[in-house]
This record gives structure tokens, sequence and C-alpha cells, in this order.
């Protein structure tokens, strides 16, 4: 009873001053509740990693049964195995279903965990309006041993771009040649708590370039909720399943010119360290694939999928076991916070010799000069 009042306790003195300026409601604290375990110290022991669930989905697609194993087919082509009792299963079999499930993660979805299915209507579908024009998923065209080629890549052609128009690039990326990882944040208000983060890999010459051969100093990797027309993002509605997320690839011109230019805002890189160039180069490939993932019907969420743990997933995917970052504190509860907010993250992992110190700050004054 002790540990539980020192939860309750430790997660309303984290929390009170959020929830005043975004009017947080109760089921929302319980969302933000891995604040509590970082407040105070508690030796909770770990769940069972087959509770760890924290990638929300939504799909519809056909239903079939096959030597006990129970799968769903998507009308895009990807098939999904079900974590649903055949028992329950049965009644759907053969037929189109609508499904809410989870993925353990955004780099494991090989299997979902059903939180709910019904017969699909087709009916009952709402037209949704389409994405905003600044972001695409990226496409992973062709993976040669040397060169990745890719789609989707936002490019910058000229010194000023517009608002609200935007370039797009096939752009060839070349791993070995790879210079420095970099962690980069950008504040955003309230900026106690909220961020942007992504990440930057820098080439050396011929390393990053699009179909003209145009040369691209730097690779951003940039996370994103995937809003439609008239939505606009923030913390609480990024609680819900509101907003589908995007794997954004950029050209480091385009990104640092219209968070300066156009966004009015900074900049504050990282250098990723203790990493060998074989990891760097590998970190570049994990990247490109995870960004050309389909993850229609994915959603964003503010602690569990969202801009920043997805960038130490990519990061873990390079490191040993037992340098690897723990995205859970306590599985199915709470979120390591510490692996997952912004403005927390370089601090935890400076500690552990992941991140270098900060870099200065990058903003009108110097947004043109190539990252160190």
């Amino acid at each position: 009873m002790l540990k539980s009042f020192l939860i309750l306790f430790s997660l309303v003195t984290f929390l009170s001053p959020f929830a005043a300026a975004q009017a947080l409601s109760p089921s929302d604290l319980q969302a933000l509740n891995a604040a509590a375990v970082q407040a105070i110290d508690l030796n909770i022991p770990e769940l069972p990693a087959d509770k760890k669930w924290g990638v929300s989905y939504v799909l519809t697609g056909a239903l079939t049964i096959r030597e006990d194993r129970v799968f769903l087919n998507t009308p895009d082509g990807r098939v999904f195995e079900l974590d649903l009792s055949v028992r329950r299963a049965r009644k759907f079999d053969g037929q189109s279903v609508k499904v809410e499930a989870k993925a353990k993660q955004a780099d494991d979805m090989s299997v979902l965990k059903v939180d709910g299915i019904t017969e699909y209507d087709a009916s009952a579908e709402i037209k949704l309006p389409p994405y905003l024009a600044k972001r695409r998923p990226a496409k992973l065209i062709n993976e040669a041993p040397g060169a990745l080629t890719v789609g989707n890549v936002r490019w910058l052609y000229g010194q000023t771009p517009a608002a609200d128009s935007f370039d797009w690039a096939t752009a060839t990326i070349k791993p070995e040649l790879v210079k420095e990882v970099y962690f980069v944040k950008k504040p955003f208000a309230p900026e106690w708590i909220a961020a942007h983060s992504l990440l930057a890999f820098t080439f050396e010459k011929g390393g990053l370039t699009d179909a003209n051969g145009n040369e691209s100093t730097a690779l951003v990797l940039t996370i994103e909720a995937f809003l439609r027309e008239g939505q606009i993002y923030d913390l609480k509605a990024g609680l819900k399943k509101n907003f589908g997320i995007v794997w954004l690839l950029t050209s480091w011109e385009d990104y640092v010119t219209r968070t300066v230019q156009t966004d009015k805002a900074r900049l504050i890189p990282y250098k990723v360290e203790q990493l060998s160039q074989a990891q760097k180069a590998d970190m570049v490939r994990q990247a490109v694939r995870l960004a050309d993932v389909n993850r229609e019907g994915e959603y964003y969420h503010t602690i569990t999928n969202n801009c920043t743990n997805n960038l130490l997933i990519v990061i873990n995917r390079v490191l040993p076991e037992n340098r690897r970052i723990r995205m859970w504190t306590i599985p199915y509860l709470a979120y390591n916070v510490r692996a997952t907010m912004p403005v927390m993250v370089p601090g935890y992992l400076q500690g552990k010799g992941l991140l270098g110190p900060e870099l200065g700050v990058i903003n009108e004054t110097n947004y043109r000069n190539p990252l160190p």
C-alpha cells in the first residue's frame, strides 16, 4: 500500500503543472504515468516481455485461421498475425473485419495484440481529408550493397522555400560514406516539457545526392504526427488515436532552413558517440528501412510512439544488448519517460555515454553552416 501511495503522490507532484497548463483529464494523467516512476527510486521488477505493447493500430482486412494461428490480410497487401484466440476468431474466419490492436513497438509489428474486433461495415466508413503536403512516407526503391535509392525525400532547391510548397527527390544514399550521427532537439512551447527530436546523418562528398547529382551534407530522419488538412498537433490530443504517424526523410538543408525561416525555431545538436564506422553505416540502413515501412493505420502517441522514443529504437538496433536503452520502466503500465520525452533524453543518453555535449544552438545567424 505504501508503494502505491508513493507512486500516486509522485505522479500528482510531477504532473500538476503540466495538468494545469494542458487541462488534462484523469485518463490523460494515467497515460503519462511514466513520470511517477522517475520521481522516486522504487525497486519494481520488470514484467514479462509479452506485456509490452505500445503502438496502436486500427486496420481492416480479411481474417483467416491457418494451423490454429490467426492472420489479418489488409487490402494493401500486409499480413499481420493476431494475438487472438482461435475460439474468438472462428466467427470471423474468411470475413472482412475491423481490428483495433497494439504492436510491441515501431520495429516489431509482426504480431498485433487485439483489443477489439468487429465485422467490417463499409457503409460506416468516413472519408478523411487528405494529408498535409509537407509530409510523405519515404520509399525504399532499391537496396544494393553500397547504395540505397530512396524516393519521397524532401529536398531544398533554392534559398527561401515557400511555407506551403515542397520539393521531393529520389536520393542515393551511400551508408559507408556516413561521417557522424547527431541527435537534434527542436524546442517548442511550453519548452519545459515540449520539444521535437530528430536524427541527422552527415556524409562525405558523394554520400547523399539527388537524381541529378545535387549533394546534401546530411540526411534527416524526423518522425512526426501525420496530420491531415484541418488538424493541428498538440500534446494532449496525441495521447489518443487522433493522428497517424510518418517517418519522414529530408535533406539537412531543407529541414534546417524551414525550421529557421518558416517555424522561427532553433535546433540543438548532440553527437551520438561510441559508435564504430560500421555501426554508423548500419544505423543509416536501419533508419531508411524503418522509414519505408507502411504505417497506414498506425497511430502517433505522445508517450509510447513518438518523435523521440522511435529514434532510440533506431539507435538500439545497432547497439549490443548490454548497451541498449530500456524503453519500459513498468511494462504495460509505465513507459521510461527518460527515453521518450525530448527534454529529458539528452541528459539520459549523456549519462550512458551515448551522447556528447550540446554543440551550441542553430538559429538564424548560423543555420547555413554545416553540422560540425
